[in-house]
């Protein structure tokens, strides 16, 4: 069938009505900061209309405006430092990416040993960092506003170094580390900016001093071997998952060997578990051995090559350890 001018031209106004149509309810949403509706609906618009350059480049520029007049002032220039080093898209980014929450005094934000992915940044109210001991708690240190929280286990596939226990009410903006998964096509480079932050104004270096209260006397010794760990589930029963790799180090605590994984997410999703291992030496005076133990950092080599770090549920036994490490 074949249009008539007249039908032509009608369904080109119609078709230009409805551009303007989703364009002034895009404006409409992001006015009244409805921001997941103004880019769903912008996303629509690139769909049924892609030539429509105008509409389509100008309303990204207005929802990143409307989003800029939305970020918190006090909260911008607490963490100036920062948002200086961004542009606006980056610091849209970052700000709508992050959650707002308050945590009463005297709760427990991170706990020594625990999973977390989450990095906090303090607006207000003071946070006691504690280590756990035998009879005590030692303090370490006292963050207010203007702090880091968390950053550690944010840039490392790794356990919390030590407790954060609030000592006022305090204001956080919370930033989750998956949440920033997106950024890698949307914002290259984003993702990195907030780890070299972290690096530069967190306590990073503090806390690979306070990591080594926890370490023991007992030294790790360069072993080959060829390891196999079987994830277990929280009753300490066997999984069907598995992976090979190949001994790094081995002390009477713990050991750490390579592997290969697929991707990050992977690697975050072991991090606390506990696995069952099975150590095969090539030289025939060594026995193979098992052991059971927990999955306390996971380290990126290159590509898709991982350290898994291990801490033994129980220690090795000394003759056993002499066992191993000897003629290596």
């Amino acid at each position: 069938m074949v249009l008539s001018g007249s039908d032509q031209l009608s369904d080109e106004k119609r078709h230009g009505e409805r551009i303007q149509k989703i364009y002034s309810e895009i404006i409409s949403s992001a006015k009244a900061r409805e921001f997941k509706r103004a880019e769903t609906l912008r996303n629509k618009l690139m769909q049924e209309a892609p030539t429509a350059l105008k509409e389509i480049i100008g309303s990204a520029e207005i929802i990143e405006a409307e989003k800029a007049k939305g970020i918190d002032s006090r909260h911008l220039a607490i963490w100036d430092n920062l948002y200086g080093s961004l542009n606006q898209d980056e610091r849209n980014a970052v700000f709508y990416t992050m959650k707002r929450i308050v945590v009463p005094a005297k709760k427990i934000i991170l706990s020594h040993g625990a999973y977390n992915t989450k990095l906090f940044f303090i607006n207000s109210g003071k946070v006691t960092i504690l280590f756990p001991q035998k009879t005590k708690n030692t303090v370490l240190a006292q963050l207010g506003r203007g702090k880091l929280l968390g950053e550690y286990s944010f840039t490392s596939i790794s356990l919390c170094s030590a407790t954060a226990v609030s000592f006022t009410d305090v204001e956080l903006y919370c930033l989750e580390n998956a949440a920033t998964d997106s950024w890698h096509e949307e914002y290259p480079g984003l993702y990195e900016k907030i780890v070299d932050f972290c690096f530069e104004y967190g306590s990073i270096k503090d806390i690979s001093r306070w990591k080594t209260l926890e370490k023991r006397d007992n030294p790790r010794y360069p072993v080959k071997a060829s390891v196999r760990s079987i994830l277990l589930n929280k009753k300490g029963e066997k999984t069907q998952t598995y992976f090979r790799g190949s001994l790094m180090d081995i002390s009477l605590e713990g050991c750490a060997f390579e592997v290969k994984l697929s991707n990050k997410a992977t690697a975050r999703a072991l991090l606390g578990r506990n696995v069952e291992l099975r150590f095969l030496f090539d030289a025939g005076d060594k026995e193979s051995f098992g052991a059971v133990g927990k999955i306390v950092k996971v380290t990126f080599f290159i590509r898709k090559e991982y350290c898994i770090h291990i801490n033994f549920l129980k220690p090795l036994a000394k003759n056993q350890l002499h066992g191993i490490i000897s003629d290596r």
